[in-house]
Order: C-alpha cells, then sequence, then structure tokens
C-alpha cells in the first residue's frame, strides 16, 4: 500500500498526532504475536478495518476485569482483536471468533497457530446473522462472559439481542464504532447511510433497562455495556 487510508485517518480522529504515538507506548501489550499480526493487516487494502493499540489493550483489560473463560467475537479480519482477548482468558476458557470472509478467517487461523492459541479459538466462517443464530440454538443462555462485536452496522440490533441473551448477568458486550469515524453527529444529506443507523443504535442501547452503556473514545468509539 502506498500512503494511509483516510478510514484509518478519520478513525483515529479522536486521539492523533504525539498524543496518539503517547497513548500507543502506554498501552501493555497483551501478546508480543500482535505486531506481527498488524505488520500483515496494514499491508491490506482493508486496514482501516483493524483494531488500534489502544483497543486491543481495552479488549484485554475488559476480559480480565470479567474474568472471561468463554468469549464471542463477531468479526474477526486478521485476528488482532481475537489474540488481544484470547490473550486474556482464564485458563481451559474459550474464544469464538466469526468471519464471513474465508481469505481473512484463513489468515487469522494461521496467525492464532503461530501465536500458539489455536486451541483456545474456534474460527466460524460465515455470514454472522447465520453464525449468531447458531451460536444461539447450540450455546446456553448466559454463558459467555464478554462478546465483541466488529461487523455490519445494519444487523446493530440484531446482535445487541442476541449479546444480551448469551452474556451472563454482570458480563460485558462491546461494540466497535459508534462513533462512525467521528461523523456520528452529522445529520447532513451528505452523511454515509449508515450513520442514521448507528446513531440511533447508540439510543436504544442507552435507553435499554437491560444493561448499563456508556461510550469510551478509544479508536473509532466502543460503546461498553455491563449486562444487568
Amino acid at each position: 500500500m502506498t500512503g494511509q487510508d483516510p478510514r484509518v485517518t478519520q478513525k483515529n480522529a479522536l486521539l492523533a498526532g504525539d498524543l496518539r504515538q503517547y497513548v500507543d507506548s502506554m498501552a501493555s501489550v497483551p501478546h508480543p504475536y500482535l505486531a506481527t499480526i498488524r505488520a500483515d493487516a496494514e499491508r491490506h487494502k482493508w486496514s482501516f478495518m483493524l483494531t488500534t493499540t489502544d483497543q486491543a489493550a481495552f479488549l484485554y483489560s475488559a476480559a480480565k476485569m470479567v474474568r472471561a473463560a468463554k468469549i464471542l467475537e463477531i468479526g474477526t479480519y486478521f485476528g488482532h482483536s481475537s489474540l488481544a482477548l484470547a490473550a486474556a482468558l482464564e485458563q481451559g476458557g474459550h474464544l469464538y471468533t466469526i468471519e464471513h470472509n474465508p481469505k481473512f478467517a484463513r489468515a487469522a487461523s494461521e496467525h492464532f497457530l503461530a501465536a500458539g492459541v489455536a486451541d483456545d479459538i474456534t474460527v466460524i466462517t460465515a455470514e454472522a446473522p447465520l453464525a449468531i443464530n447458531q451460536i444461539l440454538r447450540e450455546h446456553n443462555p448466559g454463558s459467555f462472559d464478554l462478546i465483541f462485536i466488529d461487523a455490519d452496522k445494519k444487523n446493530f440490533k440484531l446482535y445487541w439481542e442476541a449479546s444480551l441473551a448469551l452474556t451472563r448477568k454482570s458480563g460485558v458486550i462491546i461494540f466497535d464504532n459508534v462513533l462512525a469515524r467521528g461523523e456520528i453527529l452529522n445529520t447532513g444529506d451528505n452523511a454515509p447511510s449508515h450513520i442514521a443507523a448507528v446513531r440511533a443504535f447508540n439510543q436504544d442501547a442507552l435507553a435499554d433497562h437491560r444493561a448499563f452503556t456508556s461510550i469510551a473514545t478509544i479508536g473509532d468509539g466502543m460503546l461498553l455495556a455491563i449486562k444487568l
């Protein structure tokens, strides 16, 4: 790749320049192999999909705080966020990650093998709505400690309902990209089509009495929900 994808710049707009570098340097590294995944993913034309360094540290911290033994992730990409979450698993724990793109799923699986965590991760290659329905059928309600969603915005409501069903009481649900690369307040005619959907989702999550929610200004904005 030559130059930087503008979506990467937009994603980091909340924290840029020297401050961005400082924050990255102050974040503990959940797993040494994360740098290899980052280097691989950054060569891809869709590198804007890669979670940031501080997002990886945030996900690891959240999983550690709830002592997660069972995690679900929707949206694997090259496995950067997956590895951060897997590194936080309690002994004997397991991560299920859903990726609709077979090429990304294979790349992530190869990285998991090289990182020594392949036995702790199940990669499900399927469209997320179909895979979520499978998860709902095969796993008991309230059996997951943490769920991370980094997938298509049009199905956020579906993923929210499924996550509330699958997550235990006091478990954590995290949605990425809830500030829509800084465009969340854009209500003009030039606003991308998914902005209104994300804005409505944020409002609905806040109003949902089943969870306590807040938005962390990390990366592209991460909605953190604690199931009540």
